[in-house]
């Protein structure tokens, strides 16, 4: 469904876009492109700084994106600007802490602000990931501390985000359905109308709890297929046949099947991280998700499986982990991206670190790191590199190291991707 741009309300003057992360501000782009007087807002002043000299830190915006505003987004750390805008928009990070509990502290941050400065009739949008019913939570929050009532007084609506970051498929904030959610009908044809001005295909949905709930579904079915493929991987082991052949074959049927392939597990800010939003609002419902906690947990052992292979086969060849120089190549969670939160790499470092490894890393987006509390510089990857270790790890597998692939070089290969041809020292997990 495409939203009604003819709908008679109030157009937004002013919009602020808070955090300018990965999804905050290719949409205050769109917004300032789409002629509107956009305000990001972010304490990171190192971004801000950035930005102001017309640099962007995020892979899928260019310079020349920056560029193209000519002055139309103004960037700034003073939260003073919620109280002269008209449409706010949330961007803040959520994520889980380490046993998978909902960090919302830059959410409810950001309704703190709001609570001092938000004028009446304002529009705000949602598009920061959160449980199901945290929206309406803290939009009664606010509207009891300000005296107001939600969709009367002010509006609110959900509109979570879809961005997947060096995305080699064209999908794009402009050409992606965007799910809009309301707290009652107006607050959603408000959102619709603004949203409608950066993407093609707006989706109207029956409430905020359902645009929440969908956001989070989505990426929990891809971690439950994940999971699923790493039962297969073990089946098709201990029959002798390629998991990645068995794949191939079922992606041939043109209907009810997409594949999801097995690697060294799963990163990022979304995949790990939403199917904990659903587990928090059913453990407080007392419903049982079964399904959803085993993948989270197959998806947490992972890394760890990676490690184990790569110990089976170093004593298969007469060497221990703690004797040995692996080299790992990939520190990202996806490749073409700079973003570490929540790789799998670096779990595989730190576990091999413990048990005595001597490790290095390989990665053309970062450039240091700090693996079990010591400081890492990224190593060359060049001929020399490769044969001065006693094993290589495939973990992320970026253009510059597929497109010249040393393997040959090396003692040992564990290939987590199944991009080389198994055999002459190249194993596969």
């Amino acid at each position: 469904m495409t939203s009604d741009n003819t709908v008679a309300m109030p157009g937004p003057t002013r919009v602020g876009v808070i955090g300018l992360g990965y999804t905050g501000l290719p949409l205050a782009l769109g917004l300032a492109n789409a002629g509107l007087d956009v305000t990001g807002y972010d304490i990171d002043e190192t971004k801000l700084a950035a930005l102001r000299a017309g640099h962007s830190y995020l892979a899928d915006v260019r310079d020349e994106d920056l560029a193209v505003t000519s002055g139309a987004l103004a960037v700034t750390s003073d939260s003073q600007v919620l109280a002269e805008v008209d449409t706010v928009i949330v961007c803040v990070p959520t994520p889980t802490s380490t046993d998978g509990i909902p960090d919302l502290q830059a959410f409810h941050s950001v309704f703190g602000m709001l609570a001092e400065r938000l004028k009446p009739g304002s529009l705000i949008i949602v598009q920061s990931t959160v449980p199901p019913g945290t929206t309406a939570q803290a939009a009664t929050g606010l509207g009891q501390r300000l005296g107001l009532t939600p969709g009367e007084d002010f509006f609110v609506a959900n509109a979570p985000e879809r961005i997947n970051p060096a995305n080699a498929e064209g999908w794009n904030l402009e050409n992606t359905p965007k799910l809009v959610g309301g707290i009652n009908e107006e607050s959603g044809l408000r959102a619709q109308r603004l949203l409608a001005s950066v993407c093609k295909v707006v989706v109207p949905v029956a409430s905020l709890e359902v645009a929440e709930t969908a956001k989070v579904f989505e990426n929990t079915f891809r971690l439950v297929n994940i999971a699923l493929t790493y039962e297969l991987e073990a089946l098709c082991n201990g029959i002798g046949i390629s998991v990645h052949d068995v794949i191939d074959a079922a992606e041939t049927k043109p209907y009810g099947f997409l594949a999801h392939r097995p690697g060294p597990g799963i990163g990022g800010e979304c995949i790990p991280v939403d199917p904990h939003f659903l587990r928090s609002v059913a453990a407080e419902l007392n419903v049982a998700m079964p399904l959803v906690d085993q993948a989270c947990q197959a998806a947490e052992q992972r890394p760890m499986q990676v490690v184990d292979r790569l110990a089976e086969l170093l004593s298969d060849a007469d060497k221990s982990v703690s004797a040995s120089k692996v080299l790992v190549v990939g520190a990202t969670y996806k490749p073409g991206v700079a973003d570490t939160r929540n790789s799998p790499s670096l779990e595989v470092m730190s576990e091999l670190s413990r048990r005595g490894a001597k490790v290095s890393y390989v990665d053309p987006f970062v450039e240091e790191l700090q693996v079990a509390g010591e400081r890492l510089e990224r190593s060359t990857w060049d001929r020399s590199t490769v044969s001065a270790h006693d094993c290589v790890v495939l973990m992320t597998a970026n253009r510059q190291v597929v497109e010249r692939p040393l393997w040959y070089a090396a003692p040992l290969v564990l290939d987590t991707w199944n991009l080389a041809a198994a055999g002459d020292g190249i194993f596969h997990l």
